[in-house]
């Protein structure tokens, strides 16, 4: 403090302000802003949820199953809390996919007298005096359940922000991209930002936060560049994109779900590009069509779930997993993550332990047969 009666430079630190957006919360490790995948076993895998600014790269499955059910939990996710919603995809028109987004189950509960009944018989004779505090119920929770045997109601398609790119839309000019379709989704997601108001540099109070959904990128119909080209390590538009990109969503209040058929690359360093200009990457390895299908082991699963890359954002390390073996199973209506339980080997020992002990042995012992009772070593 300055001794000729100056104020001082000194200030109290005061808690940080907190941004309260539907459908997000401040995650409990770094108070960064979490998203919700759509599918709660993801979001606890990923450390909570998908941070705002980021984004999650899945490797899809050969056929493009699962894959594309992640994105339709994503995008149904945002529709339920009202966000800012863009889809981009070429392989199979937008609108079709969000014709196809599961329904929500949620509802509030409605107390009936007779469960209001029941529920006072449990409580101690003592305790009936006391004041109870009644259920509330929040609009902006954060996640959902889905039935993945009903379609969403189109009217609550029909009340969102909604924009669907399926490359018919052009920008003059030319880009610094040869693609254009590259080229004109960057654009496209730059006039949305900065029409929603989303941009970290604006000082308007942020009020929403958009999901971008690009499904199947890199695939043939966004404009072949590989083959025989990608030998020779010539996919420069394909990850200027992916740079381009996450500075668009580093500085926005977006996050961006990106799915690409990585099984179609010929050379592993495309791949292991994308990765590292992804912030999470996950790789679904569906048994649909190989011997995994078959086998004993997985007759209760659909497929492996492989974490190949998580973020550590606003902290030094990433979220530990207390496992490693991770499994995909789609039930009739929902699709769950869960860790691979194999089951117990217990054939061979039970044939073991219910041989005949009246049959001799006439020739030498071997391993794994019963051994004479006294051995000296």
């Amino acid at each position: 403090m300055s001794g000729t009666g100056g104020t001082s430079s000194f200030q109290k630190r005061g808690k940080a302000k907190i941004v309260s957006i539907p459908g997000t919360r401040p995650s409990i490790h770094n108070s960064q802003l979490l998203l919700s995948s759509g599918i709660p076993s993801l979001d606890y895998l990923v450390g909570g949820g998908l941070p705002v600014g980021t984004i999650i790269l899945i490797e899809q499955d050969k056929y493009d199953v699962y894959s594309k059910l992640l994105l339709k939990y994503f995008l149904a996710e945002g529709v339920m809390n009202d966000h800012i919603l863009m889809l981009a995809s070429l392989d199979l028109h937008p609108k079709v996919i969000m014709e196809d987004l599961p329904a929500s189950t949620d509802t509030e509960p409605d107390e009936s007298p007779k469960s209001a009944a029941d529920k006072q018989m449990t409580i101690a004779w003592r305790y009936q005096t006391q004041v109870t505090q009644p259920t509330t119920f929040h609009n902006n929770r954060f996640g959902h359940n889905y039935d993945l045997t009903k379609s969403m109601d189109a009217g609550l398609l029909s009340c969102i922000d909604l924009t669907l790119w399926n490359g018919t839309e052009r920008e003059d000019g030319k880009g610094i991209l040869k693609n254009d379709n590259y080229w004109s989704l960057l654009q496209y997601i730059r006039k949305r930002i900065e029409a929603g108001n989303l941009s970290t540099s604006s000082k308007k109070a942020k009020t929403n936060v958009m999901r971008l959904a690009l499904h199947s990128m890199g695939s043939p119909l966004w404009g072949w560049e590989f083959g025989h080209q990608e030998r020779d390590h010539r996919w420069h538009d394909l990850t200027t994109f992916m740079h381009m990109l996450r500075a668009l969503v580093r500085t926005s209040f977006s996050v961006c779900m990106v799915t690409v058929p990585s099984h179609l690359f010929a050379d592993p360093a495309l791949i292991l590009r994308l990765q590292t200009l992804s912030d999470f990457v996950v790789r679904l390895e569906s048994f649909q069509g190989s011997d995994k299908e078959t086998n004993p082991v997985f007759k209760d699963y659909h497929g492996l779930f492989h974490i190949v890359k998580l973020a550590a954002i606003n902290s030094m390390v990433p979220p530990m997993l207390d496992s490693t073996d991770w499994v995909f199973k789609l039930k009739r209506r929902k699709l769950t993550i869960e860790r691979l339980h194999l089951p117990p080997e217990l054939s061979e020992t039970v044939s073991r332990s219910q041989e005949d002990p009246n049959v001799k042995h006439t020739g030498p012992v071997c391993m794994g047969e019963k051994l004479p009772k006294n051995l000296d070593f």
